[in-house]
């Protein structure tokens, strides 16, 4: 074959021409010689010229990927064994620009031997199929990705053959459907058996009309699964041909079911909200951005005087001016002045709330309510007033009283003033001969009789009962006692109810004067009121201003002291504390003693000393009281502590009152038993004064509790020229050395005398000697030279709560640690 000019192709040429145009390369392999001869063709594919790769057996497998050798060569081994007739496989060679190329092989062996049957030859044809495997990656690619789609969109693929009445579905449409796609397949006929009832006619109308008309169908239909569950589902299908195939119908169906739920349950919520937004007495309105009102309830409505045609679509600022736009905040509260329908005043509360949508949150209206709160603000100012004021007088009462007192006292450096504590004279007997509606009466007049005379600025409260305080205005104390004596005189002129015999009433009043005042509330208090019981101890009817350091003064603040220590025990401002006593042989180590005290803290928070209120309490009868308490408290709560000889021991003071109860050993007695304590570590510790105020009861005590196995020591042992005497009268197990011969030890003789004898005494009599104010170390030398046994004093150990002190012995308990009794004793 030759053209004009052309050089005539021989035959070789022309297979060469021909596989280049046709992009195929040729492997020709000879197994008797061993030769295998690769066309420029195959060459070319790879990007070489036919010099750059020369002929050899294995060049077409070095060139192969690692992964599809085995595969290849596998084909190869079956097809020259005689396994399969024909051989062909896809691999990828590597180009000579270093990517690898698909392609596709196929070939068979084309001459065997006769009669071996062994292949002697095998001819190879190779194809470059790279663009084809892309395009099938992106094919494969793009169905994957539409797969997801479907699957994370839950829709369902349907396919319909009109002619053959062929019905396909996907997975995802069995699972909508709720069919077990292994109970074969499905027909139109199972399809119309799934559909609900009442829905039926529209789908097949819908069906004709997408057929007919070419055009996508869009329906929302119900269908019944198995189970017998309704789903909501919305289809789309289309006709559909591509010329050489029947035509179909092909849809999708989405489970909405959820979505048609959740719009129920809207609109029923919607509903709920309109029939309860025109329900509910509140105003409500509704605005748009423009603040343009869309909805007001019947409330609103009536609240306005106006129709809903008057109403809507009016800015929300005509019925709140300067306070209808849009609020950009959470919320926003005001009262506001309105006049209702009758002409009246009301007072509205006005909230607006902004309504935000979107992901930026922007505000697209607003809700506003509006609740008339006339009533509620008029018994707010009641309660109010009531909050502050006794209801009975009109005065103020207690709290309001004291807060109106700390502001005077704040402003004391400026304004002076005097505070009048009131007592109404013998109001108990009036209550009790004509009863507590004359009582009252009788409060109401004095109160008001108390007000007229006041001078401008004062302030009168009641404390309770027929207690009364004044903050009266004064520049002195003359001052304040002629305001005083002016209310007195009112109080005197009150006319009681009828049916009172004496029909006279009276008040002791007591003053203090302020002035640059730096105390508390409680503290000016109670002076005016110490100075209110100086008056009523002096006879009633009468005032009494309050001397500072005066002996009356003290004598009722003992008084007062005193009556608070049985508040305390109840409100546990009475606590127990406990100080240790040591052997001088180991002042730094415990021995599980310990003497219990008693500490006092009064109503506002103040430590009261021991030396303050034990006096009080002696003097004004309270002292067994307490010392019972002290016993009781101590044995109930840490007694089982108490109940071996190798466990705590505790010593108890004992007033002179308490040594002359006849009752006392009895309640000791049944303690004892009651909670099964080892009298042992029990000690009784009793003063000279004790003795002396009633030697007999002491004596008895002391005889009772040592027969029973108690611990009996003299406490402050030497104050009293009697000391040695008592030890004739008594057999005790150890004294305690008064602390007066004990803190100067160290520096005098005299003391050291002192203290020697009683040792002395001591060691030839068979008790122990306790020594007590321990503060200085080199005491305690000169008490063990001495031979007294046991300290005790804030060097050692200060006072701590009973609690911890009997917590911190039980930890450190161990080997050389015995009851304090037993020691005493020995």
């Amino acid at each position: 074959m030759t053209k004009d000019n052309a050089t005539p192709l021989n035959g070789d040429d022309i297979w060469q021409h021909a596989l280049s145009t046709a992009r195929l390369g040729v492997i020709d392999r000879n197994f008797a010689t061993g030769d295998c001869s690769h066309s420029a063709s195959w060459k070319r594919m790879l990007g070489y010229a036919e010099h750059e790769l020369p002929d050899h057996g294995d060049l077409w497998l070095s060139l192969m990927h690692p992964e599809d050798v085995d595969l290849v060569k596998d084909v190869s081994r079956r097809n020259v064994i005689g396994e399969i007739p024909f051989l062909e496989a896809e691999f990828r060679l590597r180009h000579k620009n270093g990517e690898w190329r698909w392609f596709l092989g196929r070939g068979c062996v084309v001459e065997r031997d006769p009669q071996s049957g062994a292949a002697v030859r095998m001819i190879a044809l190779q194809t470059d199929i790279t663009n084809q495997k892309l395009a099938e990656h992106a094919l494969t690619d793009s169905n994957t990705r539409l797969r997801l789609a479907l699957n994370a969109s839950g829709i369902g693929i349907w396919q319909y053959d009109l002619e053959t009445g062929t019905l396909l579905w996907d997975e995802r449409m069995h699972q909508i459907f709720d069919v077990d796609p292994r109970q074969g397949k499905v027909t139109p006929q199972s399809w119309i058996d799934r559909l609900h009832p009442e829905d039926r006619a529209e789908i097949k109308r819908h069906k004709r009309d997408a057929i007919q008309s070419g055009r996508v169908s869009e329906i929302r239909y119900r269908i019944v699964t198995p189970s017998g569950k309704i789903r909501h589902l919305m289809a789309l299908m289309r006709i559909v041909t591509d010329g050489t195939r029947t035509k179909r119908l092909i849809g999708t169906n989405r489970d909405v079911t959820s979505e048609v739920i959740a719009a129920e349950a809207l609109a029923t919520e919607k509903e709920t909200l309109r029939v309860t937004l025109h329900s509910i007495r509140d105003a409500v309105v509704a605005t748009d951005e423009k603040d343009m009102i869309t909805f007001a309830n019947e409330a609103a409505l009536r609240l306005f005087g106006l129709s809903a045609e008057e109403v809507i679509g009016n800015p929300i600022a005509d019925w709140v001016p300067g306070d209808g736009a849009n609020r950009t905040d959470c919320s926003a509260d005001a009262l506001l002045p309105m006049a209702g329908t009758d002409g009246s005043q009301r007072l509205v509360r006005h909230t607006a709330v902004p309504i935000r949508t979107g992901a930026a949150r922007d505000v697209s209206g607003s809700v506003h309510t509006f609740q008339d709160v006339t009533e509620e603000q008029e018994r707010k100012r009641e309660l109010a007033h009531a909050a502050r004021h006794d209801s009975l007088t009109g005065a103020l009462n207690r709290g309001a009283f004291e807060e109106a007192l700390g502001e005077a006292i704040l402003a004391s450096s400026r304004t002076t003033f005097a505070l009048l504590y009131i007592d109404i004279d013998y109001f108990k007997a009036i209550n009790d001969m004509a009863g507590h509606a004359a009582g009252d009466i009788a409060l109401r007049g004095v109160t008001s009789a108390m007000r007229q005379c006041l001078p401008a600025g004062s302030t009168i409260g009641r404390m309770g009962g027929d207690e009364f305080a004044a903050i009266v205005p004064a520049r002195d104390g003359s001052e304040a006692a002629c305001a005083a004596e002016c209310m007195l005189d009112a109080i005197r002129r009150t006319h009681l109810p009828a049916g009172i015999r004496h029909r006279r009433i009276s008040a002791s009043i007591g003053i203090e004067w302020v002035e640059n005042e730096n105390g508390t509330v409680t503290d000016v208090l109670a002076r005016a009121d110490d100075a209110c019981y100086a008056a009523k101890a002096g006879g009633r009817d009468r005032i009494a201003l309050r001397e500072q350091n005066s002996e009356a003064t003290r004598g009722l603040a003992a008084i007062r002291m005193a009556s608070d220590i049985g508040d305390a025990m109840e409100d546990g401002r009475l606590t127990l504390y406990g100080q240790e006593i040591r052997l001088v042989e180991k002042p730094w180590e415990t021995c599980r003693l310990m003497e219990v005290l008693a500490r006092l803290v009064d109503a506002n928070g103040n430590e009261i000393p021991p030396a303050d209120f034990i006096p009080a309490a002696e003097r004004f009868g309270m002292a067994s009281m307490l010392d019972r308490w002290v016993i009781r408290e101590t044995l109930e709560q840490y007694g089982p502590a108490m109940t071996r000889e190798e466990e705590i021991s505790c010593g108890f003071n004992l007033s002179a009152q308490t040594l002359s109860d006849p009752s006392l050993w009895p309640f000791v007695r049944d303690m004892i038993a009651r909670i099964g304590i080892r009298p042992r570590n029990i000690v009784f510790e009793i003063t000279e004064t004790a003795t002396v105020t009633n030697f007999a009861a002491a004596e008895k005590f002391v005889a009772q509790a040592r027969a029973a196995g108690c611990r009996v020591s003299l406490d402050d042992f030497g104050t009293g020229l009697s000391s040695f005497g008592y030890l004739r009268r008594f057999t005790v197990d150890s004294a305690k050395i008064d602390g007066e011969f004990v803190e100067n030890i160290a520096s005098s003789r005299f003391d050291r005398a002192i203290v020697a004898s009683i040792c002395g005494i001591a060691g030839d009599m068979g008790f122990n000697v306790v020594a007590e104010r321990i503060e200085d170390p080199e005491a305690l030398t000169v008490l063990k030279h001495l031979g007294v046994k046991y300290v005790q004093g804030y060097l050692l150990h200060k006072p701590e709560p009973i609690h911890t002190l009997i917590e911190r012995l039980g930890r450190e308990a161990g080997s050389g640690m015995t009851a304090w009794g037993a020691k005493i004793a020995g």
